[in-house]
């Protein structure tokens, strides 16, 4: 049965099929992340602009569908005369596409740009979309329904778990942390400087007071060595756009994150 595709993905659309073939190799998103593993800068600095790079691979439209997910989506996929599968089930190995079971009909039939031909010699036919470069975000999914109208692609959540997904209704969307409960601390700071590293959090000077004090649930508790402590939310993948930035003015207020334009 069909279906209906959302407003925000109207145009030219695709389809998937059922593929045996294991395409391992799946190159890296566009984030920069930290590992807990690796040294962090811990000093202040003046904030900076970022720059992320394009987050689709080439051939893919990025779609934000304005309530926090991200799409890339593969469009204008003129599908062969036979009946077309979806064949979404290895997306995390880097790879989508679809499949038709080949006929006199299907013989003259192209690949669309930015996927392959790949028969598996039993009379299946297959078109893969590899190598995606996946973005390192949560909630990432293949986003195969719509096949009909002659797309297919995948989707992922623009903001990390635990964080509030909003817009300010002027072209401006946010990533917030809400209600998070602080160190009693009267020099308690936003350390916010290194979002293009994919990380940030705030800090504090150690006393007695804020001995027993605990960081929020995904956040990383760590110190300089030198009586500062800080809560690390690490490993973000951060959204297409060349203006984020930090919004980290209302801390105290227990919230914090990062924007970018729409």
């Amino acid at each position: 049965m069909s279906k209906t595709p959302p407003c925000f993905l109207l145009g030219s659309f695709s389809s998937l099929a059922a593929c045996a073939i294991l395409l391992l190799g799946c190159d890296q998103g566009p984030s920069a992340p930290v590992s807990s593993d690796d040294p962090i800068a811990l000093e202040t600095s003046t904030p900076r602009t970022v720059t992320v790079e394009e987050v689709c691979p080439e051939h893919a439209r990025y779609a934000p569908n304005g309530v926090g997910q991200g799409y890339c989506l593969f469009e204008d996929i003129e599908l062969p005369e036979a009946d077309v599968s979806a064949y979404c089930h290895y997306l995390e190995y880097g790879y989508i596409g679809f499949s038709w079971t080949e006929s006199a009909a299907t013989a003259g039939y192209t690949c669309p740009d930015g996927s392959y031909y790949a028969p598996n010699g039993a009379g299946t036919g297959y078109c893969v979309f590899d190598d995606l470069g996946l973005p390192e975000a949560d909630g990432l999914s293949a986003y195969c329904y719509y096949l009909e109208y002659g797309y297919l692609g995948y989707s992922w959540d623009l903001c990390p778990e635990g964080t509030r997904y909003t817009t300010n209704g002027a072209g401006t969307a946010f990533c917030l942390w809400e209600e998070v409960e602080l160190p009693e601390a009267p020099d308690l700071q936003a350390y916010c400087y290194y979002v293009e590293d994919g990380y940030l959090g705030f800090h504090w000077t150690d006393t007695p007071a804020t001995a027993g004090y605990q960081c929020p649930e995904g956040a990383r508790q760590t110190d300089n060595g030198a009586g500062l402590s800080f809560c690390l939310f690490e490993d973000l993948w951060l959204p297409p756009g060349d203006d984020l930035q930090p919004y980290c003015d209302y801390l105290d207020d227990g919230y914090f994150g990062y924007s970018w334009s729409l």
